[in-house]
């Protein structure tokens, strides 16, 4: 029960006992008036006449007595006039019903009026010739004391509703702010830090909304603190100092969580950079100079990848002259027409001033097809000298290929089969669970994974399926098979009460057709929709924070859920959890993997973990391959893991 609703009650209460005390009294003070009147008019009236009868008692003149009598008796005010001789013997009475018209019994029956009797004597000369004793009718005060307790009780509840509405409407003014507040501590638990500028005149009030406020700043104010923790415990760890890119430590954890996952969902490929005669250019200019080139170069660099539509990239500074870009999700000859532009671009270093020479350095590539992370260095590596054999800023990309029936096809092959795909929904799906951490039996909930089949019933490997789709923009239809496909699943009885995670491209959720395409779909769907989630990659939807808060609100109106995946790969600050209102989060296998053998991702992990759940939101973590990461991830407090050493992917029938 609200405050307001129970201050009404006691003031209503109030207004009540005091209405009733009050009609209690008026009853009670006018019954006793009207007492009082009775007793003295029925003396004064046995008074008058035995005064007035006296003459004509002593001669006898009984029907002129009578015909007073009979007067006074017929007026109705008295209810009893009995005349007496000396003896007591009665001489003349005369009775009259007391008239209670329109007043009701339990009114009569609550409320007695005495009857009191006057009395007076009768004389004869100098002697008592009898007694004359008059009672007044109580008919006509029960009438009056009937009407004016009436009205007496309309005038008081009609003032008491009166007084009690400008009283709701006063506490509703006064109280407002403890609504405000109301809404400030559940925008607090929504990850909304607001602060109230109003304050309430109120002095107790005004006490509370203080102490809100100064709340709200200090969680605020808390979480980016532990935000920036985090921030600089993974610079120091993972960030050249010189540059701002990710440092080696950080390129080898990549390199090996890109060369070692058993996901094979994508291409990728190891572009390495070197500056030609970077050490005799630091002798000739100087140190500053030098860092000025390799800062240049590192800003270049990232430009170049941020320009490449629906790139999934880091930019790593290795050592000296040496630079590194790990990218996934690309077609080959997307990671041509990369390795070209990086070449081409390397002048505007001179251009800027950075540098005095025209030979500015060389570009070296490998494209990954399942070899070790040893071998893919050593490719791109070798990829590199021949590239610097070639000439000035020449690129070159490593022979390693594989040879299968999928690499001879040309992209209007690849648009063919997979418009065949999508007409005719050649998809199968896959899920893996994710199971929770604190129960080994328990699962958290799944992840739905695609696989398609060509025009021949052939499963396309997912490497070449994600960067074609990607460059043939045909995304957003496979992603809309699958939410449908999984919706139509979830409805069936045995899926009951299971929840499915779907993984959506991150220029999907950017399309405004195809967010209300599956804001209408849900709705439609509106008692499955809360067991469906949609993982984005942290890497893309973070890049505009405006359209995915957006995004997650639209979303959590239908009941659906909204988590981030591969958090942590890059390297954006934190600090965007504390106002967006996901679900869970996913942490990236590069720092699960082997977690139980590093003291610096287990402290990140462990920071990691504490903000979220201070926010609410629930931790799984990635590539989960032995019992002892899965045991370290417990103890750390995660919620979920998933990964081939806690459950393989099967068959979703």
């Amino acid at each position: 029960m609200t405050l307001l609703r129970q201050l009404i009650i006691v003031i209503a209460t109030l207004f009540t006992l005091l209405f009733i005390g009050s009609v209690v009294i008026n009853i009670h003070n006018t019954r006793t008036y009207l007492n009082n009147q009775l007793r003295n008019i029925s003396q004064d009236t046995a008074t008058s006449l035995g005064l007035s009868l006296s003459p004509h008692m002593a001669k006898g003149e009984m029907s002129i007595i009578e015909s007073k009598i009979n007067a006074v008796s017929d007026s109705g005010y008295y209810r009893e006039v009995v005349i007496t001789d000396i003896d007591g013997k009665t001489v003349i009475e005369r009775v009259q019903p007391a008239v209670t018209k329109g007043v009701p019994a339990w009114f009569i029956n609550w409320v007695a009026l005495d009857t009191p009797q006057g009395e007076a004597q009768i004389m004869a000369g100098w002697k008592q010739a009898g007694k004359i004793r008059v009672s007044a009718n109580p008919g006509y005060a029960y009438s009056s004391l009937w009407n004016s307790s009436v009205v007496s009780f309309w005038w008081f509840l009609g003032f008491s509703v009166f007084t009690l509405l400008i009283g709701v409407i006063a506490l509703r003014y006064i109280l407002q702010p403890l609504r405000t507040v109301e809404a400030q501590a559940k925008a607090i638990c929504n990850r909304e830090y607001l602060v109230q500028d109003q304050l309430p005149w109120t002095l107790d009030l005004r006490n509370v909304v203080n102490a809100m406020n100064l709340m709200s700043t200090k969680v605020k104010e808390m979480f980016k603190e532990q935000a920036d923790a985090m921030e600089r415990l993974r610079a120091d760890t993972y960030v050249d100092a010189l540059t701002g890119l990710a440092n080696r430590k950080y390129f080898d954890i990549q390199l090996n969580q890109i060369t070692k996952t058993r996901r094979t969902s994508s291409t990728n490929a190891l572009i390495l950079i070197e500056l030609n005669e970077f050490r005799n250019f630091t002798e000739r200019k100087g140190y500053r100079a030098g860092v000025e080139l390799l800062r240049g170069c590192g800003t270049l660099l990232e430009e170049i990848c941020k320009g490449v539509p629906n790139l999934h990239y880091s930019v790593a500074h290795l050592s000296d002259a040496n630079f590194s870009i790990l990218a996934q999700d690309l077609v080959e000859e997307g990671v041509f027409a990369l390795a070209e532009k990086l070449s081409l671009s390397l002048s505007n270093l001179q251009e800027r001033g950075l540098t005095d020479s025209s030979n500015i350095g060389h570009i070296g590539a490998a494209i990954h097809h399942g070899q070790p992370a040893g071998q893919l260095l050593s490719e791109a590596d070798m990829a590199l000298r021949t590239a610097q054999v070639k000439g000035p800023n020449a690129f070159h990309i490593g022979d390693s290929k594989v040879d299968d029936e999928f690499s001879s096809y040309s992209a209007s092959h690849w648009m063919e089969v997979l418009s065949n795909v999508l007409a005719e929904c050649r998809i199968t799906l896959h899920r893996q669970a994710i199971m929770s951490c604190k129960d080994d039996t328990k699962v958290f909930q799944y992840e739905v994974l695609l696989r398609i089949h060509d025009n021949d019933g052939k499963l396309i490997p997912a490497n070449r399926i994600i960067p074609m789709a990607k460059h043939l923009h045909l995304t957003q239809e496979f992603d809309k098979q699958v939410i449908s496909e999984t919706l139509a699943r979830l409805v069936r009885p045995e899926n009951t009460g299971i929840v499915m995670a779907v993984n959506l491209f991150p220029m999907s959720i950017k399309d405004s057709s195809f967010v209300a395409w599956l804001i209408d779909l849900l709705r439609k769907n509106a008692n499955v929709a809360p067991y469906i989630a949609f993982e984005l990659m942290e890497h893309g939807a973070t890049d505009n924070l405006d359209a995915l808060r957006s995004w997650v609100e639209r979303i959590a109106e239908t009941g659906a859920k909204t988590g981030l995946d591969q958090v942590g790969k890059g390297f954006k600050s934190f600090n965007y959890l504390s106002g967006l209102k996901i679900n869970y989060i996913k942490i990236d296998g590069s720092y699960t993997r082997d977690i139980h053998e590093n003291k610096e991702n287990q402290f990140f992990v462990e920071s990691l973990v504490k903000f979220a759940h201070g926010l609410g939101i629930f931790v799984i973590a990635e590539s989960v391959e032995t019992i002892e990461e899965r045991g370290l991830l417990k103890n750390l407090r995660v919620d979920g893991v998933k990964g081939y050493g806690v459950s393989k992917p099967t068959k979703w029938d």
